[in-house]
């Protein structure tokens, strides 16, 4: 299945969990979020950033009392990512331009980015959008991650149903959620 309308799909289904499309203030205090709860070894803001741009819906933020309170971060990818997603391998610290979708582009997977939440509020809401994102606005596309630290491991595998993907890239696949559904 191909999908064209990815930005419009992200904004009008993440806001139902109070996340909002994140500008440059938001990516930089989103990106100090996931550093201080996943670890330093994430894309730089810079990245987010242009990811951003590119895809115009890669990076949302949830902001509670005027506070940020959750994160989420997913890239729309192309048909050219999918040799390197079945082989186990795609760069999440410094993504290929080339195999990011673009506003109108042809869409085939997610890459789950990244997910963080300054309070237990905000991880909830960071856990409830993946889970939209793959099992209502996306189902018919596989939802690609990487975990960065164990809670991410056990949120991927045990809430969204993600199994390891063969090869050296610790990536991790939630097949269709409509084909999961058609199985059971």
């Amino acid at each position: 299945m191909i999908i064209r309308d990815f930005a419009e799909r992200c904004h009008r289904g993440l806001a139902k969990f109070g996340f909002v499309l994140a500008d440059e203030t938001a990516i930089v205090e989103g990106h100090a979020l996931a550093v201080q709860t996943v670890g330093p070894v994430i894309a730089t803001v810079e990245t987010l950033a242009r990811v951003q741009r590119l895809t115009t819906a890669s990076s949302f933020a949830r902001y509670d009392d005027g506070k940020l309170a959750g994160v989420i971060a997913v890239i729309p990818l192309t048909l050219a990512a999918m040799p390197g997603l079945a082989a186990g391998v795609f760069d999440g610290i410094e993504p290929p331009i080339e195999l990011i979708a673009r506003p109108g582009d042809p869409l085939v997977a997610i890459y789950g980015w990244g997910m963080a939440g300054a309070t237990w509020r905000g991880r909830g809401a960071a856990v409830a959008g993946a889970l939209h994102i793959h099992r209502v606005l996306f189902p018919e596309l596989p939802l690609y991650g990487r975990a960065a630290t164990p809670g991410g491991e056990r949120a991927l595998l045990k809430r969204i149903g993600a199994r390891h993907v063969p090869g050296p890239g610790g990536l991790v696949v939630a097949p269709p959620w409509s084909a999961m559904q058609a199985a059971a």
